[in-house]
């Protein structure tokens, strides 16, 4: 392996300005989930120019490429490649064109680097023990998630996928120094849609009405003692509401208040039980109120459960090709991946990649160093065909 190795890392130096060329592109033009369209023709025609084994198009935005020797094992990689809805203000000359919408989660160098991946093991692909099956995968920041999507549309078969491996980059460990966590290592997440119906009022006259906006502050309070009060310290959980919205003018009590808020948990039974003991709350709460109420959930992803055993093996290939040194342990967190679906169907990994330092995901001025793009690509190839040289 030690010459297929080399191999890897001369062709993703060959290709890192192509990668990093790419990664500017898409950081250009961001586009929201499942509206991935520019994003997707531009992955299918590069992927085409490749002449890959059947390109494809999947879900309207998906794209799935096919690199194949011989009969064998089939291993999947997937990128990411959906933006989020915030203003960018990195000030980089290759800022989002796209007012609102920006890649603040580094999905557009995981398609770059998945990319990159796919020019290296196109140009090894006489020495591919089996198959790569490249999933560039639509809308992993909205629920249901594309990756649920692309499975029910038979992604992982037609070859079968064997194993899947995926990474993320992380903010504030060296660029491409790379990160593993075997078992649950990203937590469950729901969405939460809290409506709180009053009685409409005079300012003035707060007597005459029933506040939804004061029985909405107690809903947001008394929701914290779930976490505090209802579960145990040592089983993590997160109930956050993100939005709240009611009311039009300083002297007026409105009819209703809509909360807009997110579950997280690292295991399904605290899943189920805390889903009820929202409602219990809310339903108290305008009871005591005299409000009425409705509660909605949008499911979300389950959590990301890391198979133990290709956790060690691509940490020991990460290892093998950047040195003990650029690898470490990566701590579980409680953000919500939709990766975790592939997992519920199939072994594998989700991995972390480090960026570099700058600013957290999910904020205005995330600036990924681009010397991660080159690394990420040469490790995903490099890490398909340990696969599929293994007896994994």
């Amino acid at each position: 392996m030690a010459d297929i190795k080399s191999k890897i890392k001369k062709l993703a130096e060959k290709y890192s300005k192509e990668i990093i060329d790419l990664r500017r592109k898409i950081h250009r033009n961001p586009e929201l989930s499942f509206e991935e369209y520019e994003t997707s023709k531009l992955v299918y025609e590069k992927l085409s120019k490749l002449k890959i084994d059947r390109v494809q198009r999947v879900s309207q935005t998906g794209v799935v490429g096919l690199i194949k020797n011989k009969n064998g094992k089939c291993v999947g990689l997937r990128a990411d490649m959906d933006a989020l809805p915030i203003h960018e203000k990195t000030g980089l000359p290759f800022a989002s064109k796209n007012h609102g919408v920006m890649h603040a989660c580094g999905h557009d160098a995981h398609t770059s680097m998945l990319y990159g991946a796919a020019l290296i093991l196109n140009e090894i692909k006489a020495e591919l023990n089996g198959s790569v099956k490249l999933i560039f995968q639509p809308a992993e920041e909205k629920n249901p998630g594309g990756a649920s999507i692309l499975i029910k549309q038979g992604v992982l078969e037609n070859p079968k996928v064997n194993a899947i491996f995926g990474q993320h980059v992380m903010v504030d460990k060296p660029a491409g120094s790379l990160g593993f966590c075997e078992g649950v290592t990203f937590a469950s997440q729901d969405e939460l849609y809290i409506t709180i119906y009053g009685r409409q009022s005079h300012g003035a006259k707060p007597h005459k009405s029933i506040d939804p906006i004061v029985t909405a502050s107690g809903v947001v309070m008394a929701l914290q003692t779930i976490v505090s009060r209802n579960t145990s310290p040592y089983d993590p959980i997160v109930i956050t509401i993100g939005a709240i919205h009611g009311g039009t003018a300083t002297n007026i009590i409105p009819s209703e208040v809509k909360l807009m808020g997110t579950i997280r948990t690292l295991n399904e039974n605290l899943r189920k039980k805390s889903l009820k003991l929202i409602e219990r709350t809310i339903k108290g709460i305008t009871q005591a109120a005299g409000a009425k109420y409705k509660f909605e959930i949008s499911p979300g992803y389950p959590e990301l459960n890391n198979d133990s055993k290709l956790t060690d093996f691509a940490r020991k290939a990460a290892v093998d090709f950047s040195g003990s040194k650029n690898v470490f342990k990566s701590e579980r967190i409680m953000g919500a991946e939709d990766f975790a679906f592939y997992l519920k169907k199939k072994p594998g990994t989700f991995y972390r990649i480090g960026a570099g330092r700058t600013s957290d995901i999910h904020t205005q001025t995330i600036n990924i160093d681009e010397k991660t793009l080159p690394v990420g690509a040469g490790f995903m190839a490099y890490l398909a065909v340990k696969y599929l040289n293994s007896n994994q």
